[in-house]
Parts: C-alpha cells; sequence; structure tokens
C-alpha cells in the first residue's frame, strides 16, 4: 500500500516540501481543474521525479458523469482526453479519480436510474475507454445535503447499479472515509473494487478534512482499511495534520 497526500495548484509546492521530509510518502493525487494547471504541475517534474513520487489526478468536482446533455457530458470525456494526451508525455499517471456528478433534485427523485445509466454510458464510452486503455479510473463515494441539486454516488446502490452495468475494467471504486461519515451506506460490500481510499475525518456534518483523532472517525477504520488493503491510501486531509495521523500507519 502507498501513502500519498493530496494537493492543489496553490498548494503544489508545499505538498512536495511534506513528501521530502517523511520517508512513508510516496504518491500524490494533484487535483487539476483546468488543462492550464498542468504547466504548474510540469515545472515540478524534476522535482517529483527526485523524490521518487508517483502521482495521480483528481478530476475537477464540476465534472458530470450524470450529465443528462450529451454534448456537455461528451465535452467531459473530450477534456480528460486531452488532459491525458498532454500528461503522459511528463508524466506516467496511476490513476484519474472523479466524483459521479450532481443533478437536479427533483429530477432525480423521479428517476434516479436515467441518471446513473448516463454515469454507465459515461464510463462505456468507446474513445475514454481507448484513450486511456489500462490506466485506472476511481469513482468515489460522496454525500448529499439534498439542496436544489444532489449529489449522486452517496449510496452504495448507485455503485452497485454502476458495476454491475459498466464494460469498463478499467474503473474501480474509490472510498473516502470523510464522507461515509456523513452520508454512511455499507461501502464494504465493494471491498473487491477498492484500489483506493481518500482518509479524512470529520464531525459527521462537514467535509472538514481533519486529522486521525480531530473527528468522530473511529478506530475500526484501521481493521478495514487492513481488510481492503487498498493500492494507494491518501490522507486527504489539513498539511498541518499529516505527521500525527501518519503515527497510526
Amino acid at each position: 500500500m502507498k501513502i500519498g497526500i493530496s494537493a492543489l495548484k496553490f498548494n503544489l509546492k508545499q505538498a512536495l516540501d511534506i513528501c521530502a521530509k517523511n520517508q512513508k510518502i510516496t504518491h500524490i493525487e494533484i487535483g487539476i481543474d483546468n488543462l492550464e494547471d498542468i504547466q504548474t504541475l510540469k515545472e515540478y517534474k524534476d522535482e517529483i521525479e527526485k523524490l521518487n513520487l508517483s502521482i495521480s489526478i483528481h478530476l475537477p468536482m464540476e465534472l458530470n458523469t450524470c450529465e443528462d446533455i450529451e454534448y456537455i457530458r461528451n465535452s467531459w470525456i473530450d477534456f480528460i482526453c486531452e488532459m491525458d494526451d498532454i500528461l503522459s508525455c511528463d508524466f506516467d499517471i496511476k490513476y484519474y479519480n472523479a466524483h459521479l456528478g450532481y443533478i437536479m433534485s427533483s429530477r432525480l427523485d423521479k428517476n434516479r436510474q436515467k441518471y446513473l445509466n448516463n454515469t454507465v454510458k459515461f464510463l462505456n464510452n468507446k474513445k475514454l475507454k481507448q484513450k486511456l486503455n489500462k490506466r485506472i479510473i476511481s469513482i468515489e463515494n460522496t454525500y448529499s445535503k439534498r439542496g436544489d441539486f444532489s449529489n449522486v454516488g452517496n449510496n452504495i446502490d448507485d455503485f452497485n447499479y454502476i458495476f454491475n452495468n459498466i464494460e469498463n475494467n478499467n474503473v474501480y471504486f474509490c472510498y473516502d472515509t470523510g464522507h461515509d461519515l456523513i452520508n454512511p451506506s455499507n461501502y464494504n460490500e465493494l471491498s473487491y473494487k477498492t484500489k483506493i481510499i481518500h482518509f479524512s475525518d470529520n464531525n459527521g456534518l462537514e467535509d472538514l478534512h481533519l486529522g486521525y483523532t480531530k473527528g468522530i472517525l473511529d478506530e475500526q477504520i484501521f481493521k478495514k482499511i487492513e481488510k481492503i488493503n487498498p493500492e494507494y491510501l491518501i490522507l486527504e486531509i489539513d498539511f498541518d495534520d499529516i505527521e500525527n495521523t501518519l503515527k497510526y500507519f
């Protein structure tokens, strides 16, 4: 299991400094929101290689795999493919991580399966499968607070439906501990598909990205992680909490 941390464009340098000081950290998951942001990542190529870090990409939060307008849904596929074209010239991206997306709550209530089918179409897209080839796409559990728009992927049934219907063997599950504290579901059923864990703590109400012991996450989580034995464990937490949290791994 590789232990990693998450970073964005604005704090990438700070994240790399943390990696340099702690040999337990061998991976970094970087949030890329715009193709232009890739240039910032390329500026740190030598430092990433010197630290012998593997990298992955967290796709934009705005990405919507269940988007009902096909043109827009396909534009996100074009975005991912173009991103991979640019990145693959300099980096070996281990996986792309994504949230499933969001739909108007009233429409989702009426026909949830329709929007899950849109996600299935997205993940089965021929261009996406050919472009990423053997690269992993991980889809992450999230939470929803029932406003005008609701997130899809906040319960085990959504993921069971997707994994039972996609024809893409490179799609896996990313289990987010913090999101599960807010919208708990029986994600143990997906242990066989779980390659990535996003680790964070919170108060059960807000996605605070706290380090372990600062929220309500109990010690049973470590037994769960050991049982899953993911390829990547990403500390998706405040940088100030990393040292203390690493003591438990």
